[in-house]
């Protein structure tokens, strides 16, 4: 119980991390902190053997996008207004709110435990509100990782099949890869 609630909690503390902070370096490491806070969640339920590779392949696909950012020319840090932030914050809050009262109705379709669903369907309404609230290449490929990450979650309660985990991982290394790709392409369209 004591686990549950504190995976929960760090979950949406990562999430928080990920929609407040400015700086690029801090909204991928709240990413790698929801890929182990997944992997945690997971490993309660599958081997070690599949559930790390979720976690590798997350983290993969994090040094990816490490490498494209380190060498892209939009690394400089964009300002953020407090005002956005508070904004940011709250819907998220908002988010968590309506995730945690439906719930339990969601529950009653999906016969997994909770904690999973409640962070599985928190991380994709935090990436959905992630992605809409930019206009930022980086942070659009970040919330669709968060979205993955979040279903992950909840369709690795439901499935445990090996082919679908090599999937999965080869699709979320794919999309870091082309996103690194497009990111170069998109500064380089900004440049000139």
């Amino acid at each position: 119980m004591l686990l549950n609630n504190l995976l929960i909690f760090s979950a949406l503390a990562a999430v928080g991390l990920m929609l407040v902070a400015s700086d690029w370096r801090m909204r991928i490491a709240g990413l790698a902190s929801i890929y182990l806070i997944g992997f945690i969640v997971i490993i309660q339920i599958w081997p070690v053997a599949l559930a790390s590779v979720k976690l590798i392949s997350g983290w993969m696909g994090i040094a990816l996008l490490s490498t494209s950012m380190l060498n892209s020319m939009n690394q400089a840090n964009s300002h953020r207004f407090t005002s956005e932030i508070v904004f940011r914050f709250l819907m998220a809050v908002l988010i968590w709110i309506v995730v945690a009262a439906i719930a339990p109705s969601i529950n009653e379709w999906l016969p997994i435990p909770y904690t999973n669903l409640y962070i599985g369907v928190s991380l994709m309404g935090s990436g959905l509100l992630f992605m809409s609230l930019t206009d930022d290449f980086i942070e659009i490929v970040l919330g669709l990782l968060t979205i993955l990450a979040g279903f992950d979650i909840i369709y690795s309660s439901l499935e445990g099949s090996a082919l679908v985990t090599g999937i999965y991982a080869f699709i979320i290394i794919l999309i870091c890869l082309l996103s690194g790709y497009f990111s170069s392409v998109v500064s380089d369209r900004k440049v000139d």
